[in-house]
């Protein structure tokens, strides 16, 4: 048997018998200094409790779950099976324990006793193997029912995750297509189509690439020293198609051993230049912390930007900060 099954057959036993202790404590204190009483209470109930487990057991882990596979029918014919076979069971053990279990009555001194047929006993013990099918039915019902409620927050979750990701390329991707227009105008001057527009497309490609295909942008965590090479690469591009507005970067900290949500500094970055004069350069201050990172311009603000920063409802957007994590998703 697996250790997961293990597992789970050794944590069912110990709440059924700790249920049936508390059941049965009373009547287990009051013979516990009787040699017969103290016998007959761990036989009726700790033995046939342990008997009425596995029968529980057998039908909520192994039999009830056949329904799938067998059928209606044939799943019934089974359980039939089991509950009768379990009666049995319980009467070869009552045939070595006759006084405490087949004994009909407790025999007063010179007296004989009497005993239960098997069919007398039969009839006891299927009234009771009915009640544990139909316990370990319902109990069935509820694994089934907390499974596909798992199941379902679990695609909810996944569901959420790819609509995040889905967002996050489309606002990417959209922020390119100011590139790919700037390639286009280039492409159309002879001079450059070979050289700064061939070296662009490439760019450009590998842009994409990352975006579409990398396996930290998937799972939504990127080493950071990864997202700062493509992020280069980025502002090389923008350097190339944009020369009126000249961008450096300037960085602070480590960036190894870190992780950090991806894509997100492309679209600050295209934040941060759009409140810039586009004639004028701009030095982005890149800070490293221990669990965060920071992006901000420190070229100077034009004053109607600056002015209209008062009015509300403007979006105030001077610097970008996203948390630093230590391990992949």
């Amino acid at each position: 048997m697996p250790i997961r099954k293990t597992y789970r057959y050794w944590v069912h036993l110990a709440v059924w018998m700790a249920l049936v202790l508390i059941y049965v404590f009373p009547v287990l204190k009051t013979n516990f200094s009787s040699p017969f009483g103290l016998r007959w209470v761990l036989t009726r109930y700790f033995l046939y409790g342990f008997l009425n487990f596995n029968l529980f057991y057998l039908l909520v882990f192994y039999v009830f779950p056949q329904y799938g596979q067998k059928g209606p029918w044939r799943t019934t014919g089974l359980v039939a099976f089991v509950l009768f076979t379990s009666c049995i069971i319980k009467f070869g053990v009552g045939l070595i324990f006759p006084d405490e279990i087949l004994q009909k009555a407790i025999a007063l001194i010179g007296f004989k006793k009497t005993y239960l047929s098997f069919w007398g006993y039969f009839r006891i013990s299927l009234q009771t193997g009915i009640l544990v099918a139909l316990g370990a039915y319902a109990y069935y019902v509820f694994l089934m029912w907390r499974a596909g409620d798992k199941e379902s927050r679990r695609l909810e979750l996944e569901a959420a995750a790819a609509r995040k990701q889905f967002a996050q390329m489309q606002l990417s991707t959209s922020l390119l297509l100011r590139k790919l227009k700037a390639i286009k105008s280039m492409l159309e001057n002879e001079s450059k189509r070979e050289g700064e527009g061939a070296e662009s497309i490439l760019q450009l490609s590998e842009l994409l690439r990352y975006m579409l295909y990398d396996k930290g942008v998937k799972l939504d965590k990127a080493p950071l020293d990864k997202e700062l090479y493509y992020f280069n690469i980025y502002l090389k591009l923008h350097n190339q198609l944009f020369p009126r507005q000249q961008v450096s970067l300037r960085m602070t900290g480590p960036a190894s051993g870190r992780y950090v949500t991806p894509l997100l500094l492309q679209t600050a970055a295209e934040k941060l230049l759009a409140r810039q004069d586009d004639g004028m350069p701009v030095v982005l201050k890149l800070d490293i912390g221990e669990d965060a990172l920071e992006l901000s311009s420190t070229a100077p603000e034009p004053f109607l930007k600056r002015l209209a920063r008062i009015i509300p409802g403007y979006g105030d957007f001077r610097s970008f900060k996203t948390p630093l994590y230590a391990g992949p998703a």
